[in-house]
């Protein structure tokens, strides 16, 4: 399992009953900020007069990696955009919907990109549906399952949003996990792995995304 998704298993904060999806998404949230991507070079600098951005800070799980997080809203769902690159420049985006447990309902609305009209599908060896995993460590269980992981471009002349600048790729998923302790803990989210450069898109599905098929084989992701 990816260590991103592992890890946050351990941000579950209460007692939980089965989470399930709404049918209903709301990707409107967002838009402002996925619009300045498709108009405006990615810079620092570009992104850090969003509204209620973060400071620039080194990334602690990567060695001269940096990052930068906006929060969309904190209640349910909880909404982040996190920014990851170099000291130059932001490369990716990783956008989040997130709920925990019992807060999880048919009326939690979650971010959906890959739900905007005129987005093109792109061939991956890491578009999944309905895979699960799950790995056991003394008296933790963990486990996650992806109701789909499907990477695609996001034209500039997408026709349900106005003309831009730039093409952007990305990789949209739903997931959703678990930790069995003394407790049984659950959570369910959706995710956007956003970069203006396709060449390095399978990369980044393999570092934020979903990087396990069926047979629970770990897998170097590319798009085309």
């Amino acid at each position: 399992m990816n260590k991103y998704l592992l890890a946050s298993l351990f941000l579950v904060p209460t007692l939980s009953v089965a989470s399930n999806f709404s049918e209903v998404f709301d990707t409107r949230p967002v838009i402002p900020t996925v619009e300045k991507m498709r108009n405006n070079t990615w810079t620092w600098k570009n992104f850090a007069n969003l509204p209620n951005m973060g400071k620039l800070e080194r990334d602690s799980e990567n060695k001269n990696r940096y990052t930068m997080t906006q929060t969309i809203r904190e209640d349910n769902p909880q909404t982040t955009i996190t920014f990851y690159g170099s000291k130059e420049r932001p490369e990716v985006a990783v956008i989040e919907s997130r709920t925990w447990g019992a807060g999880n309902t048919q009326s939690s609305k979650f971010v959906r990109l890959d739900k905007l009209k005129g987005n093109m599908p792109l061939k991956s060896n890491c578009n999944f549906k309905d895979v699960s995993t799950s790995d056991r460590d003394d008296d933790v269980e963990t486990g996650a399952s992806v109701d789909f992981q499907q990477a695609y471009m996001m034209p500039k002349n997408i026709a349900s949003l106005s003309p831009a600048k730039n093409d952007l790729y990305l990789a949209s998923s739903q997931i959703e996990s678990y930790v069995v302790t003394s407790t049984f803990q659950t959570q369910g989210y959706t995710m956007s792995i956003v970069t203006p450069e396709k060449n390095k898109l399978g990369q980044f599905i393999n570092k934020y995304g979903w990087d396990t098929n069926s047979k629970g084989k770990k897998i170097t992701c590319n798009v085309s």
